[in-house]
C-alpha cells in the first residue's frame, strides 16, 4: 500500500508511505493515489484534502531515472504510456475536486513528484525542503501537466528559464517565484499553518467551496485536459529516440 489514509474531523490526509522508491510515481503509487482521491472527492463528510509524506527525508522523487529507463523502447512506451495515463488522471482529479486540497511539502519534490501537486488549491512547504525540474538534463519535455500550471503561476519566461537551468532550488527560491505559498520553519510550524488554513476552510459552506472552485477553474480544466494529452504525445515520441537511454543512463 502506497498510500495510507486517514481522517480526522472532516479531512482526509493521504500519506505517501513507498520508501523503497522514495515515494517515486510508479504505475503502483499512481494507481494507489488515483483511487485513494477520487474517494475523498465522493467523501461528503470532508471539506479538505490533505497531501504528505510519512518520511522525513523526502515528499516524493517523482518518475525515478531508473524506472525511467526501463521505458525505453517499444515495450516500455506501453508500459510508459500506461502510467501516465494514471497519473494524468490523478492531476485532474485533484485540479478538479470539489474539495480544498493542499500539499505539505516536508522533504525533497523533484520533478512530476512536485508538478503533480501544482494541481493543489494550496502548498505549504519546510524551510529545508528542495525542489528539482530536471526534464532537460534527462533530454525530455514536461509531464503532469508542469507545462500548463507552472507558467500559470509564474509565467513563460520564469517557467522556460527554470526547465533550461534544471538546477535545484529552495523552498524560498520556491516561495519567491510564486510556486508554493508558504513556508514552514519545522514540522510543528507546518502543522500549525495547515491548521490555521483549514480552520478557515471550515467557516464555508462545502457546496459553495465546490461551486467557487468550479466557477475558477472549469475552463482551465479543459486547458489541462488537452494539454495533458499533448505532453503524453511528446514524450512518448521522445522515448523512442536511443538518445533518452544514454541520458537516463547516466543518472542512474
Amino acid at each position: 500500500m502506497c498510500i495510507e489514509a486517514r481522517k480526522e474531523k472532516n479531512v482526509i490526509y493521504l500519506s505517501m508511505d513507498y520508501p523503497e522508491k522514495k515515494n517515486g510515481l510508479d504505475l503502483k503509487m499512481a494507481t494507489s493515489l488515483l483511487k485513494n482521491v477520487r474517494q475523498a472527492n465522493q467523501d461528503p463528510d470532508i471539506h479538505s484534502i490533505v497531501f504528505e509524506s510519512k518520511h522525513r527525508a523526502f515528499f516524493s522523487s517523482g518518475p525515478r531515472p531508473e524506472d525511467l529507463l526501463t521505458c525505453v523502447g517499444e515495450e516500455g512506451i506501453r508500459y510508459l504510456e500506461q502510467v501516465l495515463e494514471v497519473l494524468n488522471q490523478c492531476v485532474l482529479a485533484i485540479f478538479c475536486s470539489p474539495k480544498v486540497t493542499v500539499a505539505l511539502i516536508n522533504g525533497f519534490a523533484y520533478g512530476g513528484g512536485f508538478n503533480i501537486m501544482l494541481a493543489c488549491d494550496r502548498r505549504i512547504s519546510l524551510q529545508r525542503a528542495k525542489f528539482l525540474e530536471n526534464f532537460h538534463q534527462m533530454g525530455i519535455s514536461p509531464d503532469l501537466g508542469a507545462s500548463y500550471l507552472i507558467p500559470r503561476l509564474i509565467g513563460y519566461e520564469k517557467t522556460f528559464d527554470m526547465l533550461i537551468n534544471g538546477e535545484i532550488f529552495t523552498a524560498e527560491q520556491a516561495l519567491q517565484l510564486g510556486l508554493i505559498h508558504e513556508i514552514a520553519a519545522n514540522k510543528q510550524e507546518l502543522y500549525e499553518k495547515l491548521e490555521q488554513y483549514l480552520k478557515k476552510v471550515a467557516e464555508g459552506h462545502p457546496p459553495a467551496i465546490a461551486a467557487t472552485k468550479k466557477l475558477l477553474k472549469e475552463r482551465a480544466a479543459r486547458e489541462l485536459e488537452k494539454q495533458l494529452e499533448v505532453e503524453t504525445r511528446y514524450l512518448l515520441d521522445l522515448f523512442k529516440q536511443e538518445e533518452i537511454k544514454h541520458r537516463l543512463q547516466v543518472l542512474v
